[in-house]
């Protein structure tokens, strides 16, 4: 009860002191306010002609009247000028002078006073924005860049500076070239300043816009990668990287990334179109709905899923009209085919069907998607069973998904139907790597009998020779092969590996030599060369420079630079070879090919340095992969220590 009698009395104070101190105050406050609006009674101080400059200033930024808001600049740029006189602050006033003539429009005299301020002032980044902005205004993209570069210059570490240096190159200038340096700069500066991912992100996702832009889609399929690593809700990449596995024909990664858009954009016409194909390709029912979303007579796409969704639920009329207007503006749209195939299939017009349907199949299997091609070429097969070229692509498809057995079966059905020499070959190769020696020796007999005077069987034969481990054999072969064509660089490679599993390393090398003379772009010459030398300790500065010729020719390759590891090895800069081996071991490791002689250099390395207990890992990995007596000597002999 006290409380609240005290509380009352408190409130009651409250009100007094409201109606005897607030009001005449609030009452003097709003005849200030009125005297403001029609100008200050007296300014006898630059700041406060300054201050008055803004007040007009910032009134005509929210004036919507033309007529209103032109007479509030004049009153800012008389107040901005009556500051002048003493000469304090000056690039402060001169700023706010170029603001009030770019708010009106003029340039020109924005331009003047807002390079006067940078003349003072070089360090104000409002300063350079604005010059930039007049630049813009003025359509004079070289001069916005300009000052932007000097703006970093005068700033080398701004993050900020840096990536919108690289949207101006991008999107005013258009120079794809000097956008991705800008782009690669800001990710640099990302990387080791502390600034926001933002920046990171937006410019991977500027080099890949580029990327796609140049053609280049699987290089800007991997920067979409990077920006969703950031950002895994970066819509604008998620659509991007859609687009791009649809040009690559990457139909899982377009459809896993197609139905993550949708999640958030269901009506986007583009994205329903690449489900609405992919899916018909498959003939899966669900390109229905999708195709239909995506229908539309303004572009190509909507063309296609129009003629696509009348050709699924029947209206063959409709989509022919479709249809037939596409074929001439793309005729390697592999859906297209498959409707047609379809339409003429039901007309009962068996001979485009099939040519359709083997279109189909070949571009499907031109564009990796194996599965998709034999469905398409089977349908073909069961209008027309005559044709050697059906077979053949059905065999290259099971080739291409390691069916080797089914890839066999149909190689052979257009052998049948058309013997070709180098389709014999090809089948003897096959069964060789079956390790069906017997399959492999009879077609490329065959091949002899039709062709004696081609040198191939005789050099497959030396091939599956080596396979088995027979090396003399092989380099008997090999050179009957050499005998009728001695200018084939594939030839004395495989007479190289013949002659030094045989020991006759003088003969490697000479034919290595050969090699390299009848093709200078031969990386695997170059490098085996190479390694043999360093291998016997023999030649290194030559070794280190065959092996670096090589991965000139192909850089990145694990096996050369495992080479070029161990050539540094035997030229004792153990430091050097361990690095080069381990980056070996790197990429090989990243495409799923370990090799144990990688791992025994390693281990050698490692030796070396004094690093016995790392050695002795990587000797095990090498003996886990392969058994090798040495290697297994190296082991008992240090593990014992």
């Amino acid at each position: 009860m006290w409380l609240f009698f005290v509380n009352n009395r408190l409130v009651s104070y409250f009100i007094i002191f409201c109606i005897c101190v607030l009001l005449p105050c609030i009452a003097a406050g709003e005849k200030s306010s009125r005297r403001v609006n029609n100008g200050p009674t007296s300014v006898n101080t630059d700041w406060s002609q300054y201050s008055w400059g803004l007040y007009y200033k910032n009134l005509a930024a929210r004036e919507a009247d033309a007529s209103k808001r032109d007479a509030y600049l004049a009153k800012a740029l008389k107040y901005f000028m009556g500051a002048t006189p003493s000469g304090a602050s000056l690039a402060r006033i001169y700023l706010r002078i170029a603001e009030c003539y770019f708010m009106r429009n003029d340039y020109k005299t924005s331009l003047e006073f807002a390079q006067k301020s940078l003349a003072l002032d070089a360090t104000n980044v409002r300063t350079f924005n604005k010059i930039y902005h007049i630049y813009i205004k003025m359509k004079n993209y070289e001069a916005a860049a300009r000052i932007l570069e000097q703006c970093l210059s005068s700033m080398p570490d701004s993050v900020q500076i840096q990536f919108n240096l690289a949207e101006h190159y991008d999107r005013y200038m258009h120079d794809a070239n000097k956008a991705a340096e800008a782009y690669q700069k800001t990710i640099a500066m990302s990387e080791h300043l502390p600034v926001d991912d933002y920046f990171k992100e937006q410019s991977l996702l500027g080099l890949g816009h580029i990327a796609f832009l140049k053609g280049d889609i699987a290089k800007s399929a991997s920067f979409y990668r990077e920006v969703l690593k950031i950002n895994g809700d970066n819509l604008e990449a998620v659509y991007y990287r859609a687009l791009a596995s649809m040009e690559m024909y990457d139909f899982s990664e377009a459809e896993a990334y197609s139905n993550r858009f949708l999640r958030f954009s269901p009506g986007n016409k583009i994205i329903n179109s690449i489900l609405g194909r992919i899916y018909y390709i498959r003939d899966d029912i669900r390109a229905i709905p999708h195709l239909y979303n995506s229908k539309s007579n303004s572009s190509l796409s909507g063309l296609l899923s129009s003629g696509l969704y009348h050709e699924r639920v029947g209206n063959d009329r409709t989509a022919e009209k479709y249809l037939g207007g596409m074929l001439k503006l793309a005729p390697k749209t592999i859906s297209l085919h498959i409707a047609l195939a379809r339409i003429y299939s039901r007309k009962k017009e068996t001979a485009p069907a099939f040519n359709e349907y083997v279109t189909a199949g070949i571009l499907l299997y031109n564009n990796r998607l194996y599965q998709e091609a034999t469905r398409c070429l089977h349908k073909a097969l069961e209008i027309n069973g005559k044709v050697p070229g059906a077979y053949y692509y059905m065999a290259k498809a099971y080739e291409g998904m390691r069916l080797f057995s089914l890839a066999l079966y149909y190689f052979k059905e257009t052998i049948r139907l058309h013997p070709d020499t180098d389709l014999m070959l090809h089948v003897g190769y096959l069964y060789g790597l079956r390790k069906d020696y017997d399959d492999a020796e009879s077609y490329f007999n065959l091949a002899s009998a039709r062709d004696p005077k081609n040198s191939r069987p005789f050099f497959f034969k030396g091939l599956v020779s080596i396979w088995q481990e027979d090396y003399p054999s092989a380099e008997k072969l090999i050179r009957r092969a050499i005998s009728l064509d001695d200018k084939t660089e594939i030839y004395y490679y495989y007479l190289a590996i013949a002659m030094d599993r045989q020991s006759k390393l003088d003969l490697a090398i000479e034919s290595l030599k050969k090699a390299i003379k009848n093709n200078p772009k031969s990386a695997r010459a170059y490098n085996y060369l190479g390694y043999l030398y360093a291998d016997n300790n023999m030649r290194i500065d030559e070794s280190l420079n065959l092996i670096l010729k090589a991965l000139e020719i192909e850089p990145g390759n694990g096996a050369y630079t495992d080479s070029l590891g161990w050539a540094y090895f035997r030229k004792g800069e153990y430091k050097r070879a361990l690095e080069k081996l381990l980056k070996a071991e790197e990429i090989l490791r990243k495409e799923n090919n370990f090799d144990s002689v990688v791992y025994d250099h390693i281990g050698d390395a490692y030796l070396r340095l004094g690093k016995i207990d790392d050695a002795l890992k990587y000797w095990t990995r090498s003996t886990e992969l392969k058994k090798d007596v040495m290697v297994a000597d190296k082991i008992k002999k240090y593990g014992q220590r």
